[in-house]
């Protein structure tokens, strides 16, 4: 690996770096938590724009591909993920600590964290498009587009973090951010959710998730120790 690159590997996950990112990715979320409850109407503008344009694109194909790739922000495929990616990292990679990291971020970011804020929220599921799947609780935000976040951005994280492959890490990257985005364009696709929902759980999620970083990053600058990872990476 080039020292150039090592370099960016150092400093890319300062504390600091990710806790003022995180201040900056929940304020969508803020702005539209605060639209929606003035009840502004470029809030709901907004959504009938973009809602429109994705569900006039419904046909049978589309349909049953937006079907399967929604099912990969359900809870138990999540959960199974979840579990899968930190056994990976500890019987694999020998991390307890990084492992540890990993299972309580999705725990209690895609998993606590959500359903406090739609409980306090409480914003109404779309009643004005046919639902093309079944699905209970409230909208706002939305539990896939954060899980998503979360689930697949800690992937993308680790990959980053541990890969000395340069095309693994690019690969990666691209796919698990793909991923991202069309799980929650198809919540919108089948109408169990506003635009605003998605947007407002991107926001939330990458808020939780720098900030998660960041106090990764800083128990290892209080435990250095614990860190046994590095100069042990995995390739792909």
């Amino acid at each position: 690996m080039s020292d150039s690159l090592k370099r960016v590997k150092r400093h890319l996950w300062k504390p600091k770096t990710m806790f003022y990112l995180g201040m900056i990715m929940i304020i969508p979320f803020l702005l539209l938590a605060i639209a929606g409850y003035f009840e502004l109407g470029i809030l709901g503008m907004f959504d009938d724009y973009v809602a429109r344009e994705i569900i006039d694109e419904r046909d049978p194909v589309l349909t049953s591909i937006f079907r399967m790739i929604t099912l990969l922000g359900n809870v138990p495929p999540t959960i199974l993920i979840t579990i899968v990616t930190s056994l990976f990292i500890l019987l694999k990679l020998k991390n307890r600590w990084l492992s540890l990291w990993y299972l309580l971020t999705v725990a209690l970011g895609a998993g606590v964290l959500n359903q406090v804020l739609k409980y306090a929220i409480r914003r109404d599921r779309p009643s004005s498009v046919e639902h093309l799947i079944t699905q209970g609780g409230y909208s706002f935000p939305s539990g896939h587009a954060m899980g998503s976040i979360i689930i697949y951005g800690a992937m993308i994280f680790l990959i980053l973090r541990l890969s000395e492959r340069l095309w693994f890490r690019i690969v990666g990257t691209i796919g698990l951010s793909l991923l991202i985005l069309a799980i929650g364009v198809s919540r919108i696709y089948l109408g169990v959710h506003f635009p605003s929902d998605i947007v407002g759980g991107y926001s939330v999620g990458m808020m939780w998730l720098t900030f998660s970083i960041g106090l990764y990053g800083l128990s290892l600058t209080k435990r250095p120790e614990i860190e046994k990872i590095e100069g042990h990476h995995y390739k792909r």
